[in-house]
């Protein structure tokens, strides 16, 4: 039998090393191309969903007991081990009922698990044997033609691929020379939010909100703003997050802009005292601007593909975008290695089928995460602040995101590839 074709990835970030260990322990060829001189930490931490977990150990068998070792769980602090599958405990933070609970919100099994991106990205490199990782390599440009992808990158060096898939971030350099055109009309965009982000040592979490709201996952819900704090590193520090909504286009070049003591003030001044006392002891005012992936209308074009962040990045307001970067390696893992799949155009065909399969989700992720941020911020319509339809409302939402059925959405993607195995895609068909 010839060797399956090469799977050529653009990018190194947690779906790029998730998709790469899958393949390269399905004995798929795969070669990797990070920009940076190394895998590096963006951001302050992760926390995957419960339909994430349940795909890693079928991505591969490590990558589960990888995260396990390294994720903080209520369990984590003597005492709270009740509150072992709680996501969040959402507390009123305005009103009449500042700092009363809302509801203990649970995702089951796991829980609220949240670690170092850093860490994570470390781990999963042991997967991957060194001599596939290529660093410094910023892509240029990339080309199809009859044998295959062309990839320039920025230091000279030029590639010949066979099949491309990009995991190269929201500012996707391979998304914008797969549908060039369309990337001109869907470049990220603020979602009329931004943030301010801060890590504190669990003994000053405690002084400042008890030794209960600093050791239990929470969300604080206020009109026009919300906050929310977790543990993380095993329990020693904790994670801080305000969020505020803004009438005003952000209006800076900057995805990150200074901001004054008084800014965090002013923006969470009706917030209560849990909120108060997390703002008196944040260190760093600088907000963070709220970016979102307006959808686009495919995730593949022939020989190329995407996936992550580059296909579908979505704001942070219910912990899913990660998650959705490994539902996107788990179904191209597992297609990619069917038997089936021997040559460049069944390669075509399971990047359709894939596309088929995850935008429709991953687009809805990247909706329902926007309106996530109107439920904790008491706006959205038909809900507002009635606790009986926050109550509900979250419940129906999140279920959906968490309680899928990863195996059978990897059948139904394999369905759809054996249709266009049997009947080969057309150049129209990919339009």
């Amino acid at each position: 039998m010839s060797p399956k074709p090469t799977i050529t990835i653009i990018g190194g970030g947690i779906g790029g090393l998730a998709l790469a260990a899958g393949l390269h322990f399905r004995k798929i060829p795969v070669q990797i191309y990070e920009a940076a001189q190394t895998f590096k930490e963006i951001g302050l931490g992760i926390s995957l969903s419960p339909a994430a977990y349940r795909a890693m150990p079928l991505i591969h068998p490590l990558i589960q007991q990888i995260y396990n070792s390294l994720v903080t769980i209520h369990a984590d602090s003597p005492g709270y081990e009740e509150y072992h599958q709680t996501w969040f405990e959402l507390v009123w933070a305005t009103g009449t009922q500042e700092g009363d609970i809302l509801m203990n919100l649970k995702a089951l099994p796991s829980g609220q698990t949240a670690l170092r991106r850093a860490d994570f990205l470390n781990a999963l490199v042991e997967l991957v044997p060194a001599g596939i990782v290529h660093f410094g390599k910023r892509l240029s440009s990339l080309v199809e033609n009859e044998n295959g992808v062309v990839l320039a990158f920025e230091d000279g060096e030029v590639v010949n691929a066979d099949v491309v898939v990009g995991c190269d971030g929201i500012r996707s350099r391979v998304k914008e020379c797969m549908i060039p055109v369309e990337s001109l009309r869907t470049k990220p965009v603020y979602s009329g939010m931004y943030g301010y982000r801060a890590v504190l040592e669990m003994g000053d979490m405690i002084q400042a909100v008890g030794e209960k709201r600093a050791r239990v996952a929470t969300i604080y819900l206020g009109h026009g703003a919300y906050a929310l704090s977790y543990p993380i590193m095993r329990a020693r520090l904790v994670n801080i997050g305000i969020y505020v909504m803004s009438d005003q286009d952000w209006g800076y070049d900057s995805w990150v802009r200074p901001a004054k003591k008084e800014d965090i003030e002013r923006d969470t001044r009706d917030m209560g005292r849990y909120v108060k006392a997390l703002v008196e002891r944040m260190p760093d005012p600088s907000q963070w601007a709220i970016f979102e992936h307006p959808h686009i209308s495919t995730y593949t074009c022939s020989k190329v593909a995407i996936l992550g962040d580059a296909a579908h990045a979505s704001t942070p307001h219910q912990g899913a975008g990660a998650g959705q970067a490994i539902e996107d390696a788990h179904v191209l893992a597992e297609l990619l290695s069917d038997s089936r799949v021997s040559s460049v155009d069944d390669v075509v065909a399971a990047f359709k089928a894939y596309d088929d399969i995850r935008r429709p989700r991953s687009q809805r992720v990247v909706t329902s995460s926007k309106e996530n941020a109107d439920i904790f911020c008491l706006r959205f319509d038909g809900v507002r602040d009635d606790p009986v339809k926050l109550r509900e409302t979250l419940n129906r939402r999140l279920s959906w995101l968490w309680d899928l059925d990863v195996q059978d959405q990897v059948e139904r993607a394999r369905e759809k590839m054996v249709e266009y195995l049997e009947v080969p895609v057309t150049g129209k068909d990919l339009l």
